[in-house]
């Protein structure tokens, strides 16, 4: 027996009907479990981080890589979903325990803990620093390493998340500018000189003047940008005066006609000449002469430089 042709059509719509209606039920008891789901905590199923390092069976670097894409992704689902990532911390120091030299986590450690949607607690503003510190100690000569732990302690960190603990809020400033230093000290190129020197800034608005006058000093005597050497003689003519800033300059400038007279003895590799120290020259064989071009040593040569004179 054939059905007519409207008859076959109010069928089929009749279970196109019902197969909507199964799955916007089906979608609603989904909808109230996801709900459920996105409102409760993380769950980290991963064992403890030196255990990890056993269980990656020496794929260490390629276990490191899978938990730092599940820790990208993750963390972009979760700004989605605007709940807090409750795990970040704790994947973080599995990827470190597996990769420890590795760069690229150390440099987005403070974005990712603490750029969230919900606020961050003072525990995972004071990991985070733990991780940036483990960066510089497993990488000591990275200077973009030191200018963003520097940055993170002396500005990030005090302004935006340390509201509760306001007695740590100059410690942590005081330590920062120590890392902002350092990072000026072994940075090549300009750009990292240039935000360090914010660095000294702070320093003037908290009232330490002398503080601000060794930063920009350090800084000067390191400096190689010629642009940059220009602002920090500015700021010392500001805090020194024309008399005291020109021996921070002739200091400087003894320094670079020295070097270059070395040069011309040792070529051009500048590491060499820093670790060998001044040239022997045969007028201070024997001793005695304190002049500072008889140094044996380049901090030798520096206190001597700093020596007052006879006529002052």
């Amino acid at each position: 027996m054939r059905f007519g042709p409207l008859r076959e059509l109010s069928v089929l719509a009749g279970l196109l009907g019902a197969a909507l209606g199964f799955v916007s039920s089906a979608r609603a008891e989904l909808g109230r479990v996801s709900a459920r789901v996105r409102d409760g905590e993380d769950v980290y199923l991963l064992p403890p981080s030196h255990q990890l390092k056993v269980l990656s069976l020496g794929y260490d670097a390629a276990l490191a890589d899978v938990l730092w894409a599940h820790t990208l992704v993750t963390q972009g689902l979760h700004l989605t979903e605007r709940r807090r990532f409750d795990n970040v911390t704790r994947l973080y120091g599995a990827i470190n325990e597996l990769a420890p030299d590795w760069r690229t986590p150390y440099l987005m450690a403070d974005a990712l803990i603490t750029l969230q949607t919900v606020p961050v607690g003072f525990e995972e503003v004071a990991a985070t620093r733990v991780i940036l510190e483990r960066g510089v100690k497993h990488r000591p000569l990275d200077a973009e390493l030191w200018l963003n732990l520097g940055q993170f302690v002396t500005y990030t960190a005090p302004a935006s998340h340390m509201d509760d603990h306001p007695d740590l809020i100059p410690v942590w400033r005081e330590q920062g500018l120590r890392y902002l230093e350092r990072a000026a000290e072994l940075g090549a190129d300009s750009n990292i000189g240039w935000q360090a020197l914010g660095g000294a800034s702070r320093l003037l608005r908290a009232g330490n003047r002398e503080a601000a006058i060794r930063y920009y000093t350090k800084q000067y005597a390191i400096a190689e940008d010629p642009e940059l050497r220009s602002t920090i003689e500015r700021r010392l003519t500001a805090l020194l005066g024309e008399r005291e800033k020109g021996r921070v300059i002739a200091r400087r400038k003894a320094f670079d006609a020295l070097r270059d007279a070395e040069f011309r003895w040792l070529g051009s590799d500048e590491g060499v000449l820093m670790l060998l120290g001044p040239q022997l020259r045969a007028e201070c064989v024997g001793g005695g002469n304190t002049t500072p071009g008889c140094a044996t040593t380049w901090r030798e040569w520096s206190r001597r430089q700093r020596a007052p004179t006879s006529e002052e």
